[in-house]
């Protein structure tokens, strides 16, 4: 049985899930984000119609959002979107109940990653879980004790935007975009994907090598942040760079070790078990934020 249904709004493609009580994902299904949609409301009737692809998607309980840039639970939409401009100032949450008559619960599509990973995933074990999406940018999250941790003014565990060689943020120097741009001013403007780069590395390409290097470097920084300020029991790595782990991600943790405080030292640091968590996440925060509601009355 379906329970509760999640969606992932992606800049490619908008993913829409859905579980049953156990967590369990019962169903699955994708599209472009952008095909036949030229404004809100094209994407806000998107968004309908695959609900309603869900079988039964009228007895579910509840529905989950993850959604790109910075989100207003209180109000339900939207604040910034720099990958989905049409998400901004949407009352995404107020149209969809009026239309559904369903609880609607909206978060950071990052969020509602670490709280699939914090749940049901590799930190399922683990009181303090961070996660760290890098892909076409770079993304994360904080779950304390199986609590999403939005901070005072929603900018908590905003990783992207740490600084770590005192002047750039990590999403400049370390998400799969900045990794493409540094390649292709410095390579090959034809070069299509981070694959390549790390291919490139892999034949000794000086140029690729050093951006591998300098891309290590960083990332282990900010891990190294991360370990010294949160102080988690684990951090989970996830995104299309991690696709190419084999030739980095070693290294990362070996420095990692080697230069973190004696105390964080045997810091977890895994891979994430989910390949597309953003819809497990978002149906299992409709779970969690329904039951709320009901216990509450």
């Amino acid at each position: 049985m379906i329970d509760y249904i999640g969606i992932d709004i992606g800049g490619t493609n908008i993913r829409i899930g859905a579980i049953n009580e156990n967590d369990d994902l019962v169903f699955e299904y994708k599209e472009s984000t952008f095909e036949n949609v030229t404004n809100s409301e094209d994407l806000y009737n998107k968004i309908i119609k695959l609900i309603k692809m869900v079988p039964n998607y009228e007895s579910i309980k509840a529905i989950g959002i993850g959604a790109p840039g910075s989100v207003d639970r209180k109000l339900g939409q939207i604040i910034t979107s720099k990958n989905i401009t049409f998400l901004k100032n949407l009352p995404l949450v107020e149209k969809l109940n009026k239309n559904l008559n369903k609880p609607i619960f909206l978060e950071n599509d990052a969020r509602v990653a670490t709280f699939a990973e914090a749940i049901c995933g590799k930190g399922k074990d683990k009181n303090i879980v961070c996660y760290i999406t890098i892909s076409t940018g770079l993304g994360g999250g904080l779950v304390i004790n199986k609590e999403i941790y939005n901070g005072s003014n929603n900018l908590g565990a905003y990783f992207a935007r740490m600084i770590l060689d005192g002047e750039h943020t990590s999403h400049s120097l370390i998400s799969g975009t900045a990794l493409l741009e540094q390649a292709r001013e410095k390579i090959n403007k034809n070069i299509k994907s981070t694959l390549e780069v790390f291919d490139l590395e892999k034949d000794n390409n000086p140029i690729a090598k050093e951006i591998i290097k300098n891309f290590k470097r960083n990332l282990t920084v900010l891990l190294l942040n991360i370990s010294s300020t949160i102080n988690p029991d684990i951090i989970i790595l996830g995104g299309g760079v991690l696709k190419s782990k084999d030739s980095f991600l070693l290294d990362v943790i070996n420095s990692f070790k080697e230069k973190a405080h004696p105390l964080a030292k045997n810091t977890i640091i895994e891979t994430t078990k989910f390949e597309e968590p953003g819809i497990i996440g978002a149906s299992i925060l409709a779970k969690y934020e329904y039951n709320k509601l009901n216990s509450v009355i």
